[in-house]
């Protein structure tokens, strides 16, 4: 089975292959507000619902523009269920400097075991080691 896309919109898109027990997340563009991503938990729910404890998770950020504060909490929630579903490692990979500051310093606040990349490519790569 290839990767599933379980939800695609403007702002984001949540996938998930099964055989890897892998979770994708794509960050697109600028969140004005959290009322812009009115379901951005409950889709994170139906995507965790997909794999099993000690998944990997590849984050592409590359589109990603800085968020407002109440979104930066959005992500920390979200991360909360990410970590409480057994999350195994995270590739992230970026290339805006500033929002690479941004997404550590929410990493950091809630201990998520993730490693920045530049390419996708490597980034996978690097998951399917584990």
């Amino acid at each position: 089975m290839a990767i599933q896309i379980l939800v695609d919109n403007k702002h984001y898109t949540l996938s998930a292959d099964v055989d890897k027990n892998r979770a994708y997340l794509k960050i697109k563009g600028y969140w004005r507000n959290v009322d812009a991503v009115p379901d951005y938990l409950r889709d994170w729910k139906k995507t965790l619902e997909k794999v099993t404890e000690g998944f990997t998770m590849l984050t592409d950020a590359t589109e990603m523009k800085t968020h407002p504060q109440d979104v930066r909490k959005l992500h920390e929630e979200a991360q909360g269920l990410v970590l409480k579903a057994g999350i195994a490692r995270i590739a992230e990979v970026v290339k805006d400097d500033i929002a690479e500051m941004q997404l550590d310093s929410v990493a950091e606040s809630t201990k998520f075991p993730k490693k920045n990349f530049r390419l996708v490519e490597e980034a996978e790569r690097w998951l399917d080691q584990s």
